[in-house]
């Protein structure tokens, strides 16, 4: 197994530039959206979405956002 290297927002930003601007305009509809892929995966790929997606759903939850 390929050990995985952290990339940054920054090194990564090519890659999830779409992703992302469809999770912040509609947050809701991307979570359904990515829950309904994971649930046509085989194997355990869906499940890691899913946890994937709890994972993002407790980052929001526990990150208090302040702008100024």
């Amino acid at each position: 197994m390929k050990d995985r290297i952290p990339r940054t927002v920054l090194e990564t930003w090519p890659v999830i530039k779409d992703d992302f601007k469809k999770f912040m305009s509609d947050r809701p509809g991307w979570l359904i959206g990515t829950l309904e892929a994971a649930c046509r995966k085989k194997g355990n790929s869906g499940w890691r979405d899913v946890e994937r997606v709890i994972e993002i759903l407790q980052f929001l939850k526990d990150t208090e956002v302040e702008y100024y």
